[in-house]
């Protein structure tokens, strides 16, 4: 599969609609668990870990790595997830790959060789949003008025994934360039499998993002000090 063989990853995601952790080998989700952001990571985060673990039989030393999404998302939620996967870290010795949410939820079209157009709802009538191809980034992640995201889109087919999408489904639908094989998956779909996916592929190339949040937009407290 990768430089981590045959052993498991645990991917872990808190920062979309429906967090959850899938323990994956060689590829594929053995066990998975999901929450809706109505209930905090803070209260399934780790008894979760411990029942995928368990129920398993798999220890932490026994993973390649914690694969955890690092934003764009839920603030709260992302420095609850970093935090817990710092600790588990520190204390068993296991790697940590951090993950674009964008990119996990790219990675959750299967077999997508086209363009992908990751997008989850930021608020404030914003998205985050990227383009990618075959799990490479075409252009740069950032946050914007879904109009001006789609006025930079070009004139191919491109599939749409995430609650963003969903969300502005009319606005994708006449987007400037609109092509006739568009396409757009509006929901949450579950994202630890695919960060765990992402990790093992991170781990033999080198590429794995640092385990710190990566925000897109400043959250309100470090906007205040700015």
């Amino acid at each position: 599969m990768s430089a981590a063989g045959d052993r498991p990853l645990l991917g872990i995601d808190t920062t979309t609609p429906r967090s959850g952790v899938a323990l994956v080998v060689a590829g594929e989700p053995i066990a998975e668990i999901g929450f809706q952001r109505s209930v905090s990571p803070s209260r399934w985060l780790l008894p979760s870990i411990r029942l995928l673990l368990d129920s398993s039989g798999v220890s932490l030393p026994d993973l390649a790595a914690l694969a955890v999404t690092v934003g764009p998302g839920s603030f709260t939620g992302l420095r609850v997830g970093l935090a817990t996967v710092q600790g588990l870290a520190m204390a068993s010795g296991t790697r940590v790959a951090g993950i674009s949410t964008l990119a996990a939820l790219a990675e959750t079209i299967p077999g997508a060789t086209g363009l992908v157009a990751p997008w989850l709802d930021a608020g404030r009538g914003e998205v985050y949003a990227g383009l990618r191809r075959g799990g490479d980034e075409v252009t740069p992640e950032g946050v914007a008025r879904p109009e001006e995201v789609l006025q930079a889109l070009p004139s191919k087919p491109i599939r749409f994934v995430g609650n963003g999408a969903g969300r502005y489904l009319e606005l994708i639908r006449r987007r400037p360039g609109a092509h006739p094989g568009d396409g757009v998956d509006g929901g949450s779909p579950l994202l630890a499998a695919a960060a765990a996916r992402l990790g093992a592929r991170a781990l033999q190339s080198g590429n794995e993002l640092p385990a710190r949040p990566r925000y897109l937009r400043a959250p309100d407290a470090l906007r205040a000090r700015a």
